[in-house]
């Protein structure tokens, strides 16, 4: 088996260590890293995505994916400055004021970036200037807002109004998820997608910016 498959089903089974060692002779090996990434850890995401939507892994196992994941992104990291790389756009993440539950905006932010979106993610509980500043500073085009509590979910309303408010709404296309989220709230606030999960909101993505 070569060494691609080897590092994309060693995240398909969540194996942190074997990712990593992998991953390290994969650089020994001097073959070309972001191909690694590509045909490697994000074949095997996409992977672990499919089995997720078909109710085969759980949370538990996407968790311990990422790990792999984050193992083998480690060994590469040193090797990846000074690489240019061409994102599809950039994308502001967090969860809520409010909210300080994050795993799923995590495990969307990895998505994304092994997508080959460049991520700014700005964590846990963040306030809405935050999310418009992080936007501006970042020429953004993407904002994914998360929350997993039915009482912050005015907030995405109150982000939405002050993108508004800075003549950022037209230019930013604004993602919804979480638990409480449905597509009916996303057309009672103007959010632009509401996702499941990260793979669907991958697809969604890809489907107006893959270039």
């Amino acid at each position: 088996m070569d060494l691609l498959n080897e590092l994309k089903n060693a995240i398909i089974g969540g194996e942190e260590e074997l990712a990593a060692d992998v991953a390290k002779k994969v650089v020994e090996s001097n073959l070309d890293i972001q191909e690694a990434i590509i045909k490697g850890l994000s074949v095997g995401m996409k992977e672990v995505g499919r089995l997720y939507e078909q109710h085969e892994y759980f949370i538990p196992e996407i968790i311990i994916s990422v790990d792999a994941l984050n193992a083998a992104l480690n060994v590469f990291k040193p090797y990846l400055k000074g690489i240019e790389k061409e994102y599809k756009a950039t994308v502001v993440v967090g969860v809520v004021k409010g909210d300080i539950h994050e795993i799923g905006k995590t495990i969307l932010a990895t998505f994304l970036s092994i997508s080959g979106y460049r991520i700014i993610d700005l964590g846990r509980n963040v306030h809405s200037d935050d999310f418009i500043k992080a936007i501006q500073e970042n020429n953004a085009e993407i904002l994914c807002l998360s929350t997993l509590m039915t009482p912050t979910l005015e907030e995405m309303k109150i982000i939405i109004n002050k993108l508004k408010e800075n003549n950022l709404r037209e230019s930013v296309k604004v993602m919804i998820g979480g638990a409480p989220t449905t597509q009916e709230f996303k057309e009672q606030i103007g959010a632009d997608f509401c996702c499941k999960d990260a793979n669907e909101a991958v697809e969604t993505l890809d489907s107006f910016y893959v270039r």
